[in-house]
């Protein structure tokens, strides 16, 4: 953290719940502004191609389509990217809208993701990244996805709680099977927004024939 963004942050403590205004300003600082990609700094509004000359091709791109009610269809503007920069470091997470990076988040630490992965039914789990699923567990057989509006929550999954008021935000949704042969179950996983956030039983899995 810079030294001025923790000035500001301490300034902004001191001064309690009168300054509305500085209030404001502190919650807009954030440590996950910028992102370190070797000798050079990537920052909320770079756009796409300068993060991509910084930090190289990420893992996985992944397109959120997100739906605008005004116009009532849905946008290929919205992308995550996942870098996996090894197991001594966070995944970052590199949102951009309209070709220009939003956020930047984290999850969990890098790894090395197995030549050939062996997934079971235990190793679908709530709260994963797509990243993190694919590497899991690979591709599913089936995927079906749409883009909608929902209420605005907070949380994810069965802990997920709606906030207060009429709120909305654009959801994209995708259902992917999973197939662990026949004798086991389906597995349908429900992901929203690039994560997981349920898993249910769908119906006798069946044997590859190939």
């Amino acid at each position: 953290m810079y030294a001025g963004t923790r000035s500001l942050q301490t300034a902004c403590c001191r001064l309690g719940s009168g300054a509305l205004l500085l209030f404001l300003v502190c919650g807009d600082v954030s440590a996950n502004d910028t992102l370190r990609c070797g000798s050079r700094i990537v920052a909320t509004e770079d756009p796409a191609s300068e993060v991509r000359a910084a930090c190289g091709e990420p893992a996985l791109r992944d397109v959120q389509p997100q739906f605008d009610p005004r116009q009532g269809r849905s946008f290929n503007d919205t992308e995550v990217w996942t870098y996996n920069f090894g197991q001594n470091q966070l995944l970052r997470l590199l949102r951009f809208r309209g070709g220009r990076l939003v956020d930047i988040d984290t999850d969990g630490y890098g790894f090395v993701p197995p030549e050939n992965p062996r997934c079971t039914p235990y190793d679908l789990v709530d709260g994963l990244s797509k990243y993190r699923l694919l590497a899991r567990c690979g591709e599913p057989v089936e995927r079906r996805e749409q883009s909608l509006l929902s209420p605005a929550i907070r949380g994810h999954g069965r802990r997920s709680l709606p906030l207060p008021g009429n709120l909305v935000t654009a959801i994209y949704r995708e259902e992917w099977v999973y197939n662990f042969g026949s004798r086991s179950l389906l597995r349908r996983v429900l992901l929203e927004n690039g994560r997981v956030v349920d898993i249910e039983d769908d119906g006798r899995g069946y044997d590859d024939p190939r």
